[in-house]
């Protein structure tokens, strides 16, 4: 062999190119890694921004059928509102209407009314009040109780013994409530 030759030991290539090979292996590998790895981040990025997104959607949405229900009580209410004050408005002009017919009623004898027309008078008086009892509309009973200011609208005083102080000694203008609350005041003469 020549000096100039060396002799090539063909274990040594193998193992150079093995060496070689293994450390392009391990830098090809470590970049498919890395892209893999930097796909699933850009992957997460992106699903994290689809499901932020996804989020503020359902909250809109929710907040939106919220505001929905209560924009539907607050409507139903304000109508209700709105009926119990017309229909309050209508009865207390149908109140007068009915004192009317109570005065008409109060001044025939008795013979006069056992005429058809005050029968038939005295029907429509009936008639009315069911319909006005039917709607809530109950009359008050003054007379001979304690005043009481809420229910009723002291006119007049008297001396009187035969009462107690503060009784109600005559009801001059019939009160009516409406569903428990006041729709006219009664109004009374009060005695000591």
């Amino acid at each position: 062999m020549d000096n100039n030759n060396p002799e090539i030991n063909p274990d040594e290539v193998t193992q150079e190119v093995s060496a070689e090979e293994t450390v392009q292996a391990e830098e090809t590998a470590d970049t498919k890694a890395d892209k893999k790895e930097k796909k699933k981040k850009d992957k997460k990025e992106k699903k994290d921004k689809r499901d932020e997104q996804i989020a503020e959607l359902q909250d809109r949405v929710l907040r939106q059928q919220a505001e929905f229900v209560n924009f539907r009580n607050r409507t139903e209410k304000e109508k209700a509102q709105m009926f119990e004050v017309g229909a309050r408005s209508i009865l207390e002009k149908i109140l007068p209407v009915v004192d009317n017919f109570e005065r008409g009623m109060s001044t025939l004898t008795e013979e006069q009314k056992q005429e058809p027309f005050a029968q038939g008078m005295d029907k429509i008086y009936k008639q009315m009040m069911q319909t006005l009892t039917d709607l809530g509309v109950t009359p008050m009973d003054a007379a001979g109780k304690e005043f009481n200011p809420e229910l009723h609208n002291a006119v007049m005083h008297v001396e009187d013994d035969s009462f107690g102080e503060n009784i109600v000694a005559e009801e001059l203008q019939k009160g009516y409530l409406y569903r428990d609350t006041v729709l006219r005041h009664s109004m009374v003469k009060v005695a000591n």
